[in-house]
């Protein structure tokens, strides 16, 4: 017996055992592989729950784990049949021959209804020689609620010959309870994968390291495909040629209601840096249905500080006033910055006073591995640029010890393998907040991470920097 029809053998077990075994099975019928989704693909009703289509052909879709089943619930029944029960209709077959498709219809005593389970393979009782098959080499993107990461997919379902080449496609299986967790972005397919984590430790701590981590996760899979995303690239927000952001929106997802809308803002020594570095962030979370955007901001040396704070406090009141236009909700604004723009997210969120009169406020704020302040002793070029060479002002600029604003939720994020002085920052930073503000910021030290790659790994199958920043806006949307 090969290696696969063993694993078949073990799944279905129960199945085969004894037919007394199989009629307690119900829940989801879902292929023994995965395919190409690795959730599985489970017999499921066509349509989405609100407009089902009962009578049209059954289709293999991606296993939905955690969300409402009642589309995908099946049962075995002592008469061989197999019935959907919130339905009460019985598993058929078009027809006993190759090709036919698989419905459901009213319970009868037809032979269409009538199915034998064992080793894997599911079939009509009077034609043994065929099997229930997953059709095609790939899934078509399916319907799929915002927060659920990958898009779901599906695939015909029909009878085929029994036959070992298709075994993959023709092995089926009952869910085990253990597998209907949740299926959201926040906890699906988390783990940065063995041998990009080796690489990232390889490179340690150097900021030097950033472009070798830039090539790493350029060749990474991601968990959508483009098609699921429309970019509009270059609004303005601003006069300035670099005052410009990509909007980014999903297109297979639907929502009746206004999306959260999360904006990110690139790094880059406050010198550099473009927002296309930040494109996969923005993809990602118009993925899962939100509205995702990547911003550009002026630069140092020509606009020194607090410019670049203003540039952030400006796209949030820019978004604020055009939310609507992309599906976002204007009270649902987040912001995320990355090094040198989580300084200017930073600024722009503990320092209202710096800003414009009419900036609106965003909802909450994601800070990856910021530079809130800097070794006065020893600035680099960049800083020197930002802040200018008045050393006496260099107190009055950083964030730390001029805090005059703590009621936008923060989530802190540093890095295993950041440079020192983020961590520096980060403690004079969130010790103020507790100790003298009394708030309780959130904080996460991404394990694995370098300084970039966290930003780098969203849309990843490594969801450990995504699910944080999933559940606090959950949190704080929440509240």
């Amino acid at each position: 017996m090969s290696p696969q029809w063993t694993s078949a053998l073990v799944a279905i077990v129960l199945v085969v055992i004894s037919p007394a075994a199989s009629y307690a099975d119900a829940g989801l019928l879902r292929t023994i592989h995965a395919l190409d989704d690795a959730r599985g693909y489970c017999l499921d009703v066509a349509g989405p729950p609100e407009n089902l289509r009962l009578d049209d052909p059954l289709q293999a879709h991606t296993c939905k784990y955690g969300a409402p089943l009642d589309d995908q619930r099946f049962e075995r029944t002592s008469d061989s049949a197999i019935r959907a029960p919130m339905y009460n209709r019985c598993l058929a077959a078009a027809a006993l021959e190759p090709g036919a498709r698989l419905l459901l219809r009213a319970c009868t005593a037809a032979p269409a209804q009538r199915w034998s389970m064992a080793w894997g393979r599911i079939s009509p009782t009077s034609r043994p020689d065929l099997c229930v098959a997953v059709a095609g080499e790939k899934g078509e993107p399916a319907g799929t609620p915002i927060l659920i990461s990958p898009v779901y997919r599906h695939r015909d379902v029909v009878l085929e010959r029994c036959a070992d080449t298709r075994e993959a496609n023709q092995s089926f299986r009952w869910s085990r309870p253990d597998e209907r967790g949740l299926s959201l972005a926040e906890v699906a397919r988390n783990g940065m994968p063995a041998d990009l984590a080796k690489q990232i430790a390889a490179l340690g701590f150097s900021e030097g390291n950033i472009p070798q981590t830039y090539k790493l996760y350029a060749s990474q899979p991601r968990v959508h495909e483009p098609s699921e995303i429309k970019v509009m690239k270059g609004i303005a927000y601003g006069a300035h040629e670099r005052q410009r952001l990509d909007i980014h929106t999903a297109t297979m997802r639907r929502s009746e209601r206004p999306v959260p809308i999360i904006a990110v803002f690139h790094g880059g020594g406050l010198v550099g840096g473009m927002r296309e570095n930040t494109s996969t962030f923005a993809d990602y979370f118009a993925s899962i249905g939100f509205v995702g955007v990547a911003a550009g901001y002026r630069l140092a040396p020509d606009f020194k500080w607090p410019e670049g704070a203003r540039d952030v406090g400006a796209v949030v009141t820019w978004l604020r006033d055009h939310a609507r236009e992309y599906g976002g909700d204007p009270e649902r604004i987040f912001i995320t910055g990355i090094s040198s723009g989580s300084l200017h997210a930073a600024t722009y969120v503990f320092r209202p006073e710096l800003m414009p009169p009419g900036t609106a406020r965003a909802a909450g704020a994601i800070l990856l591995s910021g530079p809130y302040t800097f070794d006065f002793s020893a600035p680099n070029a960049g800083e020197l640029a930002y802040f200018g060479e008045d050393k006496s002002r260099w107190p009055q600029m950083v964030v730390p010890g001029n805090v005059t604003r703590t009621d936008i939720p923060v989530l802190f994020t540093t890095a295993e393998y950041d440079d020192p002085r983020y961590l520096t920052a980060h403690a004079a930073l969130f010790s103020e907040l507790v100790e003298k503000h009394g708030v309780r910021p959130r904080f996460r030290q991404s394990l694995g991470h370098n300084h970039v790659s966290q930003l780098l790994s969203v849309g990843t199958v490594d969801t450990s920097v995504s699910r944080e920043i999933l559940d606090f806006i959950d949190r704080v949307a929440a509240r």
